[in-house]
């Protein structure tokens, strides 16, 4: 049987977004190995049949010492784990596992650079020294003969080919996490309540604060909304905000922070809109599961975003570091819910046609044939 490897930063990203393809590739009949750094969602990978190289790897460490010592000890887990395709997700486990790939020598390469990550959506100093390098160095490992890429929405594809980091040949766009359908149901809102739930890790470019501030302008109206907050600090991050700046939010009355939570799909069924005010996506699986959950949403008119949400069809997309505009498109849906069901309604029609998991699954899988082939 195939030997399939994955190399992510995180074990709990990796059952939020690839858990559902892994097993659907088990029971295909490959292997599956996976390294990640671990944590308390290691017993549920275990439990699943995959066996788990833990990493050290530092999704915010820069130090080119540490960074070698990791990049041998990854190839040290190839030759003992012995793939046949290794499938590397987001910037820094690209960077390290293609050279350790590239090393090893005997595996066929599947790189996901999903959302281009904080070095490509911030414009604080230390990104834009880092940005130069990384797309040099990207460049020429997305090039490598012995590599396809997945990319999850057209725009950083079309981006990809055009600036030659990738031949089109060698990039298949696959959007996003995919959604259970029979999970995420299409059940109808209440409409007596004014639920505005955003569901991302507290991070700066995810638009938190911008969001705080539309639920600030919007409680001058509509009193009795409330914004919910669903998600993680995330300290790992450069962008992540502390638990004592998210209580002062809180304490201020305008949002109510619930942290990190498992039960989505009755969260969503609670909630009238989602909200989502991001500086950069690659495709944001809480926007899918809205669609697939049929509540209508506002995002930001960003790459990845508009890849989920069409203006006008089912949400509202507004201007990027702009609560005042994210506060009118709340405002309006909240005045509207006619509107509201209509946007929900096309929504779930955009998750059945293009978002459900077994598509995802399928095109993922193809890829895989595709690259033992070669």
């Amino acid at each position: 049987m195939p030997k399939l490897h994955f190399v992510v930063n995180e074990d709990w990203a990796f059952v939020s977004h690839f858990f559902e393809r892994a097993v659907a590739a088990k029971s295909a009949g490959y292997n599956v190995d996976i390294s990640a750094h671990c944590g308390e969602k290691k017993a549920v990978l275990e439990g699943a049949g995959f066996t788990i190289y833990p990493h050290n790897i530092s999704r915010s460490g820069t130090n080119p010492f540490t960074e070698i010592r990791n990049l041998f000890s990854l190839v040290k887990v190839f030759r003992k784990s012995q793939p046949d395709i290794i499938h590397l997700i987001a910037l820094k486990p690209i960077v390290i596992g293609a050279l350790a790939a590239r090393i090893y020598g005997k595996a066929q390469v599947v790189c996901a650079p999903i959302g281009m990550g904080y070095l490509f959506s911030s414009n604080d100093r230390k990104a834009r020294l880092l940005q130069p390098l990384v797309r040099f160095v990207l460049r020429r490992l997305l090039n490598f003969k012995n590599t396809q890429v997945i990319i999850e929405n057209d725009e950083d594809c079309e981006s990809l080919v055009s600036e030659n980091f990738v031949k089109m040949s060698n990039i298949q766009v696959i959007k996003g996490a995919g959604v259970d359908l029979s999970l995420y149901k299409a059940n109808p809102e209440n409409l007596d309540s004014q639920v505005v739930t955003m569901f991302s890790r507290v991070l700066r470019d995810k638009g938190v604060l911008d969001y705080v501030g539309a639920a600030k302008i919007v409680h001058r109206d509509f009193p009795n909304a409330v914004f919910q907050l669903v998600g993680d600090c995330d300290l790992g991050n450069p962008t992540s905000f502390s638990e004592n700046q998210v209580r002062a939010w809180e304490s201020d009355g305008f949002i109510k922070w619930l942290g990190y939570r498992t039960d989505v799909p009755e969260l969503l069924a609670s909630t009238n809109i989602v909200c989502l005010p991001s500086y950069r996506e690659g495709l944001p699986k809480t926007l899918i599961e809205a669609c697939a959950a049929q509540r209508a949403i506002v995002a930001t008119d960003v790459t990845g975003c508009r890849e989920v949400v069409e203006h006008g069809l089912n949400g509202f997309l507004v201007p990027v570091r702009n609560p005042e505009k994210l506060a009118e498109a709340i405002s309006q849906l909240l005045g509207d819910h006619v509107q509201r069901m209509t946007f929900a309604r096309n929504g779930r029609a955009r998750a059945e046609n293009e978002f459900a998991s077994s598509i995802v699954i399928d095109r993922t899988l193809a890829v895989y044939e595709k690259v033992l082939s070669v």
